[in-house]
């Protein structure tokens, strides 16, 4: 195949990382070994080199103490590895009633931890250690926000694998939530343990700039990830943004990559015009929290961009599955359309470009 060139990717939020991510690595594969969460030597050879330590010291920088740090890079791993189990080319995808059956156990393993449920199913024991973790060191509300999200991970890989080619707004939907999607973004606030209260998480801004937080890093893997997937010819599944644009539309790649990247520069716009409007007026945890969020974007785009597991064809090295997508922090002013898809077009009657931004996308 021909290697494809993606455009510069532009982020204006600074770098920030939590220290000492090697020992967070190392307590990873660690914790990867215990629960057995691999499906064979090279499977876990491939996991071990994501740097999910690295990740997650990138994505929560601010966590409150090492063994916080600790649970936030564990759960990236068993998110990666669940991902590659079940999810899109994942054996157990082509087994949807036995996948289905196995993500109940595992919501229902951190819905109750006290008694371990399914010791047979290894993702959800090492979910329900996740939860007992969670327990020890965060707050009741914290663990059920974790909960409450976890569970609208499974029920939308549940829906992928019901729906392999979904409609444009259907597939934001999906990918809204898949692989984590709005798990890692919750988990921003949980890591640093700041106490905020629900009434504040219900503001409609705050809900928009965590959704446009979880999907601006989806969108991102979709395309250091496009080139890999193209080699691999998934026909029958369409979840990745740049490959339902490209089959479509029958549009080249490239022009596919170009459409998708100025849905996520619009997106890009919007959160930053939206996080400038709410932190003028905000109280000391909603501004914390709207830190946590940048960090996760920031963290975690800065991660995608580099990360052999999208950056080579096998995962891990060699042919080079792209080249291009340099990671940039100046950011342009025009990134102001409305993206027209129903599912998430919400998100811009909170534009504070408008005077009136309710009345205006009405």
């Amino acid at each position: 195949m021909t290697t494809l060139t993606l455009p510069n990717i532009n982020c204006p939020l600074p770098y920030r990382i939590y220290p000492e991510s090697e020992k967070l690595e190392e307590g990873t594969i660690s914790w990867m070994d215990k629960w057995h969460l691999y499906s064979d030597k090279k499977h876990r050879q491939r996991l071990s080199r994501i740097g999910c330590g690295r990740l997650g010291a990138l994505m929560y920088p601010y966590a409150a103490n090492a063994e916080v740090a600790q649970i936030m890079s564990d759960y990236i791993l068993w998110a990666f590895s669940f991902d590659d189990e079940y999810c899109d080319e994942g054996s157990m995808s082509k087994k949807p009633a036995l996948s289905i059956t196995a993500m109940l156990q595992m919501q229902r393993s951190i819905e109750s931890p006290e008694v371990p449920a399914y010791p047979e199913n290894n993702f959800a024991m090492a979910l329900r250690d996740i939860r007992l973790r969670l327990d020890k060191y965060t707050t009741p509300l914290h663990t059920s926000r974790f909960v409450n999200t976890q569970r609208g991970y499974f029920m939308v890989e549940v829906g992928k694998l019901v729906n392999p080619q979904p409609t444009m707004s259907d597939c934001a939907l999906l990918r809204l939530s898949s692989g984590g999607g709005m798990v890692f973004p919750t988990l921003g606030h949980i890591s640093t343990l700041v106490n905020i209260s629900q009434l504040k998480m219900e503001d409609r801004r705050l809900c928009a700039l965590t959704e446009m937080a979880a999907m601006m890093i989806v969108w991102e893997s979709d395309f250091f990830s496009y080139a890999k997937e193209l080699a691999r010819e998934p026909e029958d599944r369409q979840h990745n943004i740049v490959s339902l644009i490209q089959q479509r539309t029958g549009i080249t790649h490239e022009q596919a990559l170009a459409k998708a990247f100025s849905l996520r520069d619009n997106t890009a716009g919007l959160y930053m015009r939206l996080r400038e409007s709410v932190l003028a007026e905000a109280s000391p945890e909603v501004e914390a929290y709207i830190q946590s969020l940048d960090c996760y974007w920031r963290g975690g785009l800065e991660w995608i961009s580099k990360n052999p597991r999208y950056r080579y064809l096998n995962g891990i090295d060699g042919q080079a599955a792209y080249q291009g997508g340099t990671l940039t922090e100046t950011f342009p002013d025009n990134c102001r359309e409305i993206v027209d898809i129903s599912s998430i077009s919400w998100w811009w009657r909170y534009d504070p470009a408008y005077s009136d931004p309710i009345s205006q996308a009405t």
